[in-house]
């Protein structure tokens, strides 16, 4: 059975917590969501397939190839200035729009919402390396970005440990 919207929104924040998690820290590598820990609520379907650290390890390496970008430096201006003026999610859905657009990020066997979610998570840890200061904003607006705008696709797919092309 597929998971639900509310299991999806559940998996994106899991992902991007280990996204923004320090990345040399041993305790990310090693969490297991089923060690006894309660999820309040979100059961999930058979086997425990989901891991947000092996997908989160699997956006990584995708936003490390696309952090070459030159778009990436204007986005992340943009992105600047709208937190000075605290516009931060429509600049993040703008700078992620125009990342889109690359070369490197298209190609026609690559669902759309595929390269969204490929898009945003670079944008996403390019800004937390970048601009230390904006990590917390970023942090929050990711994973709303995502499951607003690929959550009904990755409930599409069977969930996030279904989407094979990440």
């Amino acid at each position: 059975m597929a998971p639900t919207p509310q299991q999806i929104e559940w998996q994106t924040v899991e992902i991007i917590k280990c996204l923004f998690d320090d990345e040399d820290d041993d305790s990310v590598r090693s969490r297991a969501l089923d060690d006894g820990l309660e999820t309040d609520g979100l059961e999930t379907d058979g086997p425990d397939d989901f891991d947000p650290v092996l997908i989160a390890d699997k956006l990584r390496t995708v936003a490390d190839a696309l952090n070459e970008d030159a778009k990436f430096n204007a986005a992340l201006t943009e992105l600047k200035k709208a937190a000075a003026q605290d516009a931060v999610d429509a600049a993040f859905s703008n700078g992620v729009q125009a990342l889109c657009q690359t070369q490197v990020s298209q190609g026609a066997e690559v669902a759309p919402e595929m390269q969204l979610i490929k898009a945003a998570v670079a944008f996403g840890l390019h800004v937390k390396k970048s601009c230390p200061e904006l990590k917390n904003k970023v942090h929050r607006a990711l994973p709303a970005f995502i499951n607003k705008r690929a959550g009904p696709w990755i409930v599409k797919q069977g969930g996030w440990d279904k989407v094979t092309d990440v």
